[in-house]
């Protein structure tokens, strides 16, 4: 179990240390093109980043859920499944989206709370 949850943090802590390069890296571009410090409110980085790091959980352990119960092959299909999903709600629901952070993370916690005891489940079987 140790194994997993040490795996599950490194994938998240790596997926979160670019986005928070790729956060930087806008916001220098916009700074620079406007020739002034523009910065993201800080209500809306937290609830964003929140929700980043809340579902990022919830998805790297369902990765290896996946890939302990079925295979690698099958988490790799599981995830791009549940990301060409993520897309298309974006597409058609993208107008909703500034009202759904914190939904989404109570959501992406309760994901992740089953995704380990699935884990456990998986990793320890009666």
């Amino acid at each position: 179990m140790r194994e997993a949850f040490w795996r599950t943090a490194k994938a998240v802590g790596y997926g979160e240390g670019l986005t928070v390069i790729m956060l930087l890296a806008g916001v220098a571009t916009v700074s620079i093109s406007q020739r002034r410090l523009l910065v993201p409110e800080l209500d809306v980085l937290g609830e964003a980043g929140s929700l980043g790091l809340a579902g990022s959980i919830a998805l790297a352990l369902f990765a290896g859920w996946m890939t302990l119960r079925f295979s690698a092959g099958a988490a790799r299909y599981g995830m791009r499944a549940i990301f060409l999903g993520l897309l298309l709600l974006f597409l058609f629901q993208a107008q909703r989206l500034p009202d759904v952070p914190l939904r989404g993370v109570e959501l992406s916690v309760a994901l992740s709370a089953l995704m380990v005891i699935l884990l456990r489940r998986e990793v320890h079987p009666r």
